[in-house]
């Protein structure tokens, strides 16, 4: 397991807090994203939505990024969304990564 950021942008249009269409996919299918993700075997770290820039970042834990997307699609995230899937670390992790290249 590792964790992904997912980071999605969408247009002011189609945004949900504008978009009939898409206010219906996220009332409808947003409770059920974690439910999604747990068959499978993705937790749901954290959603971080910034409203006025029409972005969001979803951290995930998950096998792998395939994994990721698929959830992207089963959930219908990608139907108004641009979406870029990051490996991540924390900073823990990077801190550990620089002790090891010092170390060297």
């Amino acid at each position: 397991m590792g964790l992904y950021g997912v980071y999605g942008s969408h247009t002011t249009e189609s945004c949900p807090l504008n978009n009939q269409t898409t206010r219906k996919l996220v009332i409808e299918g947003g409770p059920h994203i974690k439910e999604v993700a747990e068959r499978d075997g993705v937790k749901v770290i954290g959603q971080f939505h910034s409203g006025l820039e029409h972005t969001f970042l979803w951290v995930l834990d998950a096998k792998d990024a395939q994994t990721v997307e698929k959830l992207m699609f089963l959930a219908g995230v990608h139907k108004f969304n641009a979406l870029t899937i990051v490996p991540l670390t924390t900073f823990e992790g990077v801190i550990e990564k620089c002790k090891q290249i010092e170390g060297s």
